[in-house]
């Protein structure tokens, strides 16, 4: 039974079916959130105006002529939309920054930390630093430092590396972190990228998703930019190299550590985490295998690094793509793997379920949400959605990512573009000690 969310009467009571051996399954009717459209109303309006035209009229213009202004007007329109985002989502940052920074022990009102510290660890003569060594210079022409100003003040340092070359127009996509343009970064930020060459260019900001902190900058080159080779699957074992570089002087740097079943500290459930150890300034590089393969995107953490998979990095590039944003279900809980969980909270469902090796632990349950409504509790373990068997906290992001792409495509036309009113309906299967 698909659960309602949103009605003036109450919600009918969930159903539950019995899986024989795993436990229940539900339908969860997940609500998509959007930016209010309410800034660039009041810019039309004010932009509006009653008064009659008493200036005579230009003469009409040649095409030729007609052409380039028609241009420059679609550019600006398109840099003011750009910039009126980038302050949606910098004031939506702002909250969330501050419950991070006190995580972290470091008071949000204090001085940001603009840490430009390198890092390697392959320089010990080993056999495997040399084979690391190897690995790091045949993806070094594709990493890139960059640095945003606010006037001559440099605010913040990350890494980057170049996911898209095209030769007809000599721009390169750089993929980074958000980190390079939340507060107090403004709308006259000014983001340079140090390129392996040694060049020092202007970039241009195209997306930047805070939830997943991710940001694209596009720069033109006067040489052809080496573009990364990525996995567009999930990668949660092995062993890997976090690289970046440094923006004064363009230093190459590495860490060598493996994927592990540790859980961060930040809010996005996607991450997974490696036990490889940068400094700030490789926030944003890419996090390679051994064969030279991107497999994820490092964000900084004390004692370990954090990444997010490049699968879901890029759905929502597809997302970005097609929407001209990325969407997102509220489903109203908070997951990670069953392998990251305490073994003190995992002993009442090995009680129940004793050949659970797999799925998603639910941490937490928002009241009222659809995961609420529909029966799923703090402590429950997803196993299945979609009919598909879980194992990690990516792969449960990637498919409700999927369900909202096949399901907006849908509705794309009659609701041009307003999904809010919108429902998804997921099905999963949960065990329920």
């Amino acid at each position: 039974m698909t659960v309602r969310t949103g009605e003036a009467t109450p919600p009918p009571q969930a159903h539950a079916e019995e899986e024989p051996g795993r436990g229940k399954r539900r339908r969860v009717v997940a609500r998509e959130t959007r930016l209010q459209q309410e800034e660039e109303e009041e810019e039309e309006e004010e932009g509006a105006s009653s008064e009659p035209e008493t200036r005579p009229r230009p003469p009409p213009a040649t095409p030729a002529a007609a052409e380039e202004p028609a241009a420059t007007a679609a550019g600006a329109e398109a840099r003011a939309q750009l910039a009126i985002n980038i302050r949606r989502m910098l004031a939506v940052e702002a909250e969330r920054r501050g419950r991070i920074a006190e995580r972290i022990g470091v008071q949000a009102e204090g001085p940001i930390l603009t840490l430009e510290d390198t890092f390697c660890d392959i320089d010990d003569g080993s056999a495997k630093s040399q084979v690391a060594r190897k690995v790091a210079l045949g993806v070094s022409q594709s990493i890139v430092s960059l640095s945003s100003f606010a006037g001559r003040k440099r605010i913040r340092v990350c890494s980057g590396f170049v996911i898209r070359w095209n030769d007809s127009t000599s721009i390169g996509t750089i993929l980074t972190s958000a980190a390079l343009v939340r507060p107090p970064c403004g709308d006259d930020v000014r983001v340079e990228v140090f390129l392996p060459s040694g060049d020092i260019s202007i970039c241009q900001i195209s997306m930047v998703d805070f939830h997943h902190n991710i940001a694209l900058v596009e720069v033109t080159s006067n040489f052809k930019l080496q573009e990364a080779v990525i996995l567009k699957y999930i990668i949660d074992k092995g062993d890997v190299l976090a690289l970046g570089r440094s923006y004064e002087g363009g230093l190459l740097m590495c860490s060598r550590g493996e994927i592990s079943n540790r859980a961060s500290i930040f809010e996005c459930s996607e991450l997974l985490v490696s036990s490889c150890e940068i400094t700030m300034a490789g926030t944003g590089g890419p996090l390679v295998n051994y064969n030279g393969h991107v497999v994820g995107i490092n964000f900084f953490e004390e004692n370990q690094t954090p990444f997010l998979s490049m699968a879901i990095v890029f759905k929502c590039l597809e997302h970005h793509q097609i929407f001209g944003r990325i969407i997102r279900p509220w489903i109203g809980f908070w997951f990670t793997s069953i392998q990251m969980v305490p073994l003190s909270h995992l002993e009442h469902i090995y009680r129940k379920f004793s050949d659970v090796d797999n799925g998603l632990y639910i941490s937490n349950v928002a009241e009222g949400s659809p995961a609420d409504i529909a029966g799923i509790r703090q402590g429950d373990n997803l196993m299945k959605c979609g009919g598909k068997f879980l194992s990690t906290a990516p792969e449960f992001g990637a498919m409700l990512m999927d369900k909202c792409k096949e399901t907006m495509e849908e509705y794309d036309q009659e609701t041009n573009g307003d999904f809010s009113a919108k429902r998804i309906t997921v099905e999963v299967a949960y065990t329920d000690p």
